[in-house]
């Protein structure tokens, strides 16, 4: 029984929706004769516009590589520390004199039974060193630090610490380059001033290899000791540009080190080592001024001078005491993540370096700088 019912049931709806339709084709046509018409109905589609609310960006966690500055300069320098507790804020350091045959007290023939009338006088030049201290700070809140995608903390104390090695290197290559009480001054290919040079053209004053023999040579003359049996030339992107287009340089390179070109290495040059720093000093019209933008208004209508700094051992220092965070390339890094006065509901947290250190030229006749353009074309 309850079969039928079901079917009887299936049955009736059938003939409703065939009524229904029967009706509505009627209505339809009467309309269609009277002139109405109906536009057909328009299916929904979605899209991205119709759904723009709901699109969100996707922030990738990885961070892109950045640019790192390579700093060079700290890793040539005479390092003396100051220990905590032992009352100074500075360093001298002591240079003896050099060995002379002329002079009171020089080497003289002996004459029997008479003692010398003249005696050497052994007297020290003092070079002191007084510590300066510098640092920075950020400030990330607390909001921040616990919803970002990001480690914006450790983020801004990786940044830091590069900028710490940034700034202690511009710190030591602004006192190796100062055009009165830096290193040696020497002018690419004999140029004889700086003026010679800032009006050479770019060929005439681009670094080539005579340059580092000249160097060498007159660090030669001045007894400067070497860094573990070489001295060390550092030079910007731009001068190793020049050096390995030099043809001389190449074929010396050729037939000494050719195993190292393939390394990507600048290599040694007859006992000086070559290495890439790129944070150079350059200047414009001025010697001396650090120029950052470059002007052919004046007599130097080429290009930037650049300096590339070569150096023995002993040429220039640094100092620093190891509590206050001085020791080269790592300063003291110190965090604060506590409510405190100036931060009653700990609503950030603060990460920032210091350090107490300073740098200074101990002997200037062991190191040099030469100033010299670039033929290399951005």
């Amino acid at each position: 029984m309850k079969h039928y019912l079901i079917s009887a049931l299936a049955t009736a709806k059938a003939l409703c929706l065939l009524f229904v339709a029967v009706v509505a084709t009627v209505i339809h046509q009467v309309l269609a004769d009277l002139g109405v018409h109906f536009a057909p109905l328009a299916l929904g589609v979605i899209n991205v516009s119709a759904v723009s609310n709901t699109i969100q960006p996707h922030y990738s966690k990885k961070l892109l590589e950045h640019a790192v500055a390579m700093t060079t300069l700290q890793d040539y320098a005479t390092k003396e520390s100051i220990e905590p507790g032992s009352g100074a804020t500075s360093v001298t350091f002591f240079r003896p004199p050099t060995a002379s045959l002329t002079g009171t007290g020089a080497v003289a023939a002996l004459t029997e039974g008479t003692a010398p009338s003249a005696y050497r006088d052994i007297a020290f030049t003092a070079v002191t060193v007084a510590l300066a201290q510098r640092g920075q700070v950020a400030r990330v809140t607390d909001i921040a630090n616990t919803v970002g995608l990001v480690k914006y903390l450790d983020t801004a104390i990786e940044t830091m610490g590069e900028e710490f090695a940034l700034d202690c290197d511009t710190q030591i290559r602004n006192a190796v380059c100062h055009a009165s009480t830096g290193l040696s001054k020497r002018y690419a290919q004999g140029a004889a001033t700086f003026a010679a040079t800032a009006s050479a053209s770019l060929a005439s004053s681009c670094i080539i290899p005579r340059d580092f023999l000249d160097a060498m040579t007159a660090l030669k003359i001045a007894r400067a000791p070497k860094l573990n049996g070489h001295y060390v030339a550092i030079v910007p992107p731009e001068a190793s540009r020049d050096i390995l287009n030099n043809s001389e340089f190449r074929e010396v390179v050729r037939q000494e080190y050719a195993d190292r070109i393939f390394k990507g290495e600048v290599g040694d040059f007859f006992g000086l080592r070559i290495v890439e720093g790129t944070n150079p000093f350059k200047e414009d019209e001025t010697e001396g001024t650090e120029a950052t933008t470059f002007s052919t208004g004046g007599s130097n209508t080429t290009g930037f001078i650049y300096s590339t700094i070569i150096t023995g051992k002993g040429a220039y220092g640094i100092v620093d005491m190891k509590k206050l965070g001085g020791v080269a390339k790592k300063p003291q890094v110190i965090i604060v993540d506590t409510a405190d006065s100036a931060n009653p509901l700990n609503q950030f947290v603060t990460v920032g370096w210091k350090a107490y250190w300073a740098q200074a030229i101990l002997n200037s006749a062991w190191g040099i700088t030469l100033r010299h353009k670039t033929q290399y074309v951005a």
